[in-house]
């Protein structure tokens, strides 16, 4: 029998202090109730001795994404290889601006309530976590297209969250502190899933792992899983080393009418030269029939 394999839980803060300690209070209410009152405590209480308006923002934004996670409203992707998370955080973001095109194309427009500003928008928004094998936390993303044309990240990790947007990431980019590679390193992960999703739908496969030792993943029946792709990988065939190697690349959208029947589509452009040659590798023709599956109902 194969051995069952631990993958991080996504929003594990949410689900056992938050949402736990209030059920334990309040085990007659509803689900739906217990986000109302945690979400009213969160906007009126006072900030604690060592919380910022700020901090209390993305806690709240956490809660936000852990109700739909509850709803069986968030897509659960889980990575076979954590190998796959670093090669997409490393990834950079050459053609920025091109993606941002896809997302507005391929984006679902969800009504967003704002507390602070006491009004409803509707915004192109893609929300997602992820699991990762024998790790304690998972990721959970918000990402969503702002009226002004801007591309917004919230991220959860554990007990933590952070918020980035596209019109910082350059600066970010010049910065080598801890928090300032964790923002860069988060923005080009969410948005580098997005972009595997749809230049490797061969893949991604429906449901949880096999392996998967915990059997109950929440409510929702959205679980991909992601292989590996060969085709980012390089093997080093000396007599000394055969492993395997990310090709270095970049996500990239097809804009040029020389590309008349792939106009529109992302690509992995990978900068290794096999005999004297550049590779590009295309999205598959899966992809709109995938997409229609992967972002129903977000």
């Amino acid at each position: 029998m194969a051995k069952k394999v631990q993958y991080s839980k996504p929003l594990k803060f949410y689900w056992k202090q938050l949402y736990g300690t209030q059920k334990k209070f309040t085990p007659e209410f509803t689900d739906e109730q217990i986000y109302y009152v945690l979400k009213k405590n969160l906007l009126s209480n006072p900030l604690g001795f060592d919380e910022t308006s700020a901090s209390r923002s993305l806690i709240i934004q956490g809660l936000d994404l852990w109700r739909d996670d509850n709803k069986g409203e968030l897509l659960h992707i889980f990575f076979l290889d954590k190998e796959l998370r670093n090669f997409l955080q490393i990834t950079p973001l050459s053609d920025l601006d091109g993606i941002k095109k896809f997302l507005l194309a391929k984006g679902q427009n969800k009504e967003v309530f704002h507390f602070y500003s006491n009004e409803k928008k509707q915004t192109l928004m893609f929300r997602f976590a992820l699991h990762l094998p024998y790790e304690a936390d998972g990721y959970a993303f918000s990402l969503s297209i702002e009226s002004d044309g801007s591309l917004e990240l919230y991220y959860s990790l554990g007990e933590n969250g952070g918020r980035m947007s596209d019109k910082f990431y350059a600066d970010v980019l010049k910065k080598d502190d801890e928090i300032s590679n964790t923002h860069s390193n988060m923005f080009r992960l969410a948005i580098n899933t997005i972009a595997y999703m749809n230049c490797f739908p061969d893949c991604v496969a429906d449901g949880v792992p096999k392996d998967l030792f915990e059997k109950s993943v929440g409510k929702t029946n959205k679980n991909i899983t992601f292989q590996l792709s060969e085709q980012v990988k390089d093997i080093n065939n000396s007599s000394t080393s055969k492993i395997p190697h990310f090709r270095k690349g970049h996500f990239r959208l097809l804009q040029s009418d020389y590309f008349s029947k792939k106009k529109g589509q992302l690509v992995f452009v990978s900068e290794t030269m096999v005999k004297g040659k550049a590779k590009t590798v295309s999205m598959s023709p899966k992809t709109d029939e995938f997409m229609n599956k992967a972002y129903k109902g977000h």
